[in-house]
């Protein structure tokens, strides 16, 4: 399947990430994925090992690898609180980890995709902050997770896109995405939106690094 307006440098289909939905599409799902190097976060998603799968990866400058047909479900989300989240949620992952800031071309090019998705599914843009969650906003704790019965059900399981930065920073800022999706959606650059919610990115009462850059780098057995 092919989405209007969405760019992709390259398609990497795997069979074995994706399988028919159990759900009808009902939003899209932000992650990292926990790499270090974009080359080898695309060849592990052809290694026989991986279990895991987003339907787009997003690379430090911006290229978008389609790793799944947008038509499919992948093994992105696992338990969340939503139902068949695999199958609701479309997966878009930025190759980083859970320390390292996403750059302002992989949020700006999620921006591009979570826009595109929208207009394809004809979404009201009024409610776009709906259809963009994180996986951290969903992911909860099953008895296969954890044998704390106490945590069965509750958020907590993954952490993703917010990561674990000391200073609070997110990986990926989901403010910041959804407004270059409202953005791109009234007509504007994204660009506009990245620069008026450069702060967004530090919690209040943080100082900006006096080495800031003046970059915005903000920042599984799934079935269904």
């Amino acid at each position: 399947m092919i989405i209007p307006g969405l760019e992709v440098h390259e398609r990497r289909h795997s069979r074995i990430l994706q399988q028919p939905l159990a759900a009808p599409r009902g939003g899209i799902m932000l992650h990292y994925d926990d790499s270090s190097r974009d080359d080898w976060a695309v060849e592990w998603f052809s290694d026989p090992r991986c279990t895991n799968g987003y339907t787009w990866l997003v690379l430090d400058d911006g290229r978008v690898v389609e790793l799944a047909d947008p038509a499919y479900r992948t093994p992105h989300a696992g338990a969340c609180r939503t139902p068949k989240a695999n199958s609701v949620f479309y997966g878009i992952a930025a190759a980083t980890d859970g320390l390292t800031l996403a750059t302002d071309a992989q949020q700006a090019s999620i921006a591009r995709i979570c826009a595109a998705v929208i207009a394809f599914h004809r979404w009201p843009p009024e409610s776009t902050d709906y259809p963009i969650t994180g996986h951290d906003e969903e992911a909860i704790w099953t008895p296969e997770s954890s044998a704390d019965r106490g945590r069965w059900g509750k958020l907590g399981r993954k952490i993703d896109p917010t990561g674990s930065r000391s200073d609070g920073r997110p990986i990926i800022n989901l403010q910041v995405v959804r407004s270059c999706v409202r953005a791109l959606w009234q007509g504007r650059h994204e660009s506009t939106a990245l620069r008026s919610l450069s702060d967004a990115c530090i919690p209040p009462g943080k100082a900006v690094p006096d080495d800031h850059d003046g970059n915005l780098r903000v920042p599984i057995d799934y079935r269904q």
